[in-house]
């Protein structure tokens, strides 16, 4: 008699059975797990908004690369070539392409130090206060071609201090070596006999 009840009770009653057991199967508990689990998401975005950094510093731009054609200005033939004496000093005469090369390879070299702004046009190596030579090498990959100069900069604050240095290997672009009282302890002293002495700008007058 009493499962008889049980089993009309269930349509009229709205409470269903699980299938071989007797405890009710609760309609509402996928609704009660999509909560739960939604609500599991929306607290860890809130932890990890609530968290994060309030100020993400904003990446740093690199220097602009200095133009390589204005730095590597082709060779002229050189007068050892057909008879090389790996060492030997010579004077070089300046030309204007590699005035240039010093404005720019220094002017680069000013921005990398943080003088934003700065342009060739603003460094300028005067006339007669610029001294070039060359060491020969083994072949012309090895020559070696060498400038000491004193460089004038408008639009800065503090100018770099003089002399400037630059060295040029066989075909590769000019680079600005060393600066300042010592600049010229690095030069190959052959260059001085080329220079008939060490030059005076040496002491950056």
């Amino acid at each position: 008699m009493l499962d008889v009840d049980a089993q009309r009770l269930s349509p009229a009653g709205g409470r269903a059975y699980r299938r071989g057991g007797g405890r009710p199967a609760d309609p509402r508990r996928p609704l009660i797990i999509a909560g739960a689990f939604a609500a599991a998401i929306g607290l860890g975005v809130a932890i990890g908004l609530a968290t994060a950094p309030a100020d993400t510093p904003a990446p740093r731009t690199a220097p602009t690369a200095a133009p390589l054609a204005e730095l590597q200005p082709p060779l002229e033939p050189s007068a050892w070539e057909g008879s090389r004496q790996p060492g030997t000093a010579h004077q070089m005469k300046v030309r204007p392409v590699d005035r240039r090369a010093f404005s720019v390879s220094l002017t680069y070299a000013l921005r990398e130090a943080g003088v934003a702004g700065l342009t060739a046009d603003d460094v300028v190596i005067p006339q007669g206060k610029l001294f070039y030579g060359a060491v020969e090498g083994a072949d012309s990959a090895t020559d070696e071609y060498w400038a000491v100069g004193l460089a004038q900069v408008t639009g800065v604050t503090a100018a770099p201090p003089n002399p400037q240095v630059w060295k040029r290997v066989g075909n590769g672009p000019w680079k600005r070596i060393a600066q300042g009282a010592r600049a010229c302890d690095g030069l190959p002293t052959g260059l001085f006999t080329a220079w008939q002495g060490r030059p005076p700008l040496c002491s950056g007058a």
